[in-house]
């Protein structure tokens, strides 16, 4: 009796502490695919038991940010700043993107200036692509540029390579596919719009955290290896690129060499709290004095927001 006693002692003692030293499982991320994911690659090789989903498209970011099941969001800031305005779940732990956005063309181009009486291909309307131009030329009523758009990125880079789009917007990583085998030309809309907003850029995607966690120590180290992964990626696109065709097939696809030319341009970066908090607040108002009110929340956060 005493045996099986001690049997039953061990084996419970085993479980515990078996769980206990899988708690790096429980931690649930999701990150869309193409830029985000590119981020945090290194992180995924590091920590290749972690439980990150990729997400195609934006339903199951939407579908994300409405329960509490992930820890980690890693999503558009606008996006976020919808569902904190609706439900307060998720808030913002720091901005990774800061932009991807190009506009490509076989002409040469040294400022938006050079679009006057043109017209622009824009993939996704009511997305980010629209929300940035829209905003530049808002502010630059001098300009007449004439708006065609386009369903995504793909369609707008096929447009270009066949000839027929002279002026598109396109997106790293797969711009650097493209841009030298064909010879395009480019102008880089995160300085575009740093002109007229005063900021650096503007906040494209950033890692999101459940709010009831966010003193949890746990989590507090999974998001600075998350911030350790972004800093990693621009210090070595080498191997970032390496790992990132290795773990996931559209990195594959796209080729060590475009991405390694890709990553520069993608503008990752960690910025200080309080030069993150003005670009989120400024890209907010833009947003809502376009009419884009509905995809922010209808309002700016308030600073509980901001981890």
């Amino acid at each position: 009796m005493k045996k099986i006693i001690l049997y039953i002692l061990t084996l419970i003692l085993t479980i515990t502490l078996s769980s206990c030293g899988n708690k790096t499982q429980e931690v649930n991320i999701i990150c869309p695919s193409g830029t985000p994911l590119l981020s945090i690659i290194n992180y995924m090789d590091e920590h290749k038991e972690a439980n990150v989903e990729v997400a195609n498209g934006s339903d199951p970011l939407v579908a994300a940010f409405s329960k509490e099941y992930y820890d980690v969001i890693i999503a558009p800031v606008n996006l976020g700043a919808k569902f904190y305005n609706t439900n307060g779940n998720y808030i913002l732990a720091k901005t990774i993107v800061w932009g991807n956005l190009y506009i490509a063309s076989k002409n040469e181009m040294t400022s938006i200036d050079d679009l006057n009486n043109k017209k622009l291909v824009v993939f996704g309307k009511n997305s980010t692509p629209d929300i940035i131009i829209k905003a530049i030329l808002e502010s630059r009523t001098d300009l007449n540029i004439e708006i065609e758009y386009v369903s995504d990125v793909q369609e707008a880079n096929a447009l270009l390579v066949s000839g027929k789009a002279e002026y598109a917007i396109s997106a790293e990583p797969s711009l650097s596919k493209i841009k030298d085998a064909k010879g395009f030309n480019t102008l880089d809309l995160q300085e575009e719009y740093s002109k007229i907003s005063g900021t650096k850029s503007y906040p494209q995607a950033g890692i999101f955290v459940l709010k009831s966690k966010k003193n949890d120590s746990l989590i507090k180290g999974v998001l600075n290896s998350l911030i350790e992964s972004v800093k990693e990626t621009n210090k070595d696109p080498q191997s970032t690129a390496s790992k990132a065709i290795e773990l996931n097939e559209t990195f594959k696809t796209l080729g060590k060499d475009a991405l390694v030319k890709a990553i520069p341009n993608c503008h990752f970066s960690i910025e200080s709290k309080k030069e993150e908090k003005k670009a989120v607040e400024k890209y907010l108002e833009l947003m809502i004095s376009l009419g884009f009110s509905n995809q922010v929340g209808d309002k700016v956060p308030d600073e509980e927001f901001f981890l």
